[in-house]
């Protein structure tokens, strides 16, 4: 009997756990990239890898184009119609972009994200890899920190996340405020991603 027993365990165990649904175990964590951190990374983003809006913003949003988001930040313009150099990414929406090589962690802030138009917040996450794991690094900051009418940037630092280097940075929309909204640029509007660490000459500062 303590045999059969002994031998009905698993079975009972696998039971007791749900059907269809295995005992928990760990998940592997992917390898990055092979030579991700190989190359130095620019100072602004330099390619979309990745990128989701919403339907429901797409059907109206007249900035949409997710490769605005390269390069340094260049939004201008005048609206609700005539803004360019930014990608509006609706309710919930993100775009991923690659820096070019591994930005490191140092004092202070490592990441500056350029919002334009308003001072909608956004959530970021990176990774070493495209395809991730992404680690969240702050959710839902505001971007309030103006430059002219039209443009302001919040900063970001990879230690608030537990992170010593990323090279792909998620750029969310954290306004969540649900499609259809009635405007042209639903959620936050994602002008540029810069690595602070990396010098760059002709960068407006902040208004005092």
């Amino acid at each position: 009997m303590r045999r059969l027993l002994l031998r009905l365990s698993p079975l009972l165990l696998a039971v007791s756990c749900g059907q269809g649904e295995p005992s928990p175990s760990p998940s592997p964590t992917p390898s990055p990239t092979p030579n991700a951190c190989a190359t130095a990374p620019s100072a602004f983003a330099t390619a979309v890898t990745d990128w989701w809006i919403p339907a429901c913003s797409l059907a109206q949003n007249i900035y949409d184009d997710p490769q605005t988001a390269i390069g340094p930040a260049d939004a201008g313009g005048s609206g609700p119609l005539n803004y360019t150099g930014f990608v509006s990414l609706g309710f919930g929406g993100h775009v991923t972009v690659d820096m070019g090589g591994c930005i490191n962690d140092g004092p202070g802030p490592d990441l500056r994200v350029y919002q334009a138009v308003s001072s909608e917040p956004v959530s970021v996450y990176v990774s070493l890899s495209p395809q991730g794991p992404f680690t969240l690094i702050e959710p839902r900051k505001e971007c309030g920190q103006r430059i002219n009418g039209i443009k302001g940037y919040c900063d970001f630092d990879l230690a608030s996340g537990g992170v010593t280097q990323a090279r792909y940075v998620r750029v969310e929309d954290g306004e969540l405020f649900p499609c259809p909204g009635g405007t042209v640029s639903e959620g936050a509007d994602l002008d540029a991603v810069q690595a602070l660490s990396v010098s760059t000459a002709g960068e407006p500062g902040p208004v005092r």
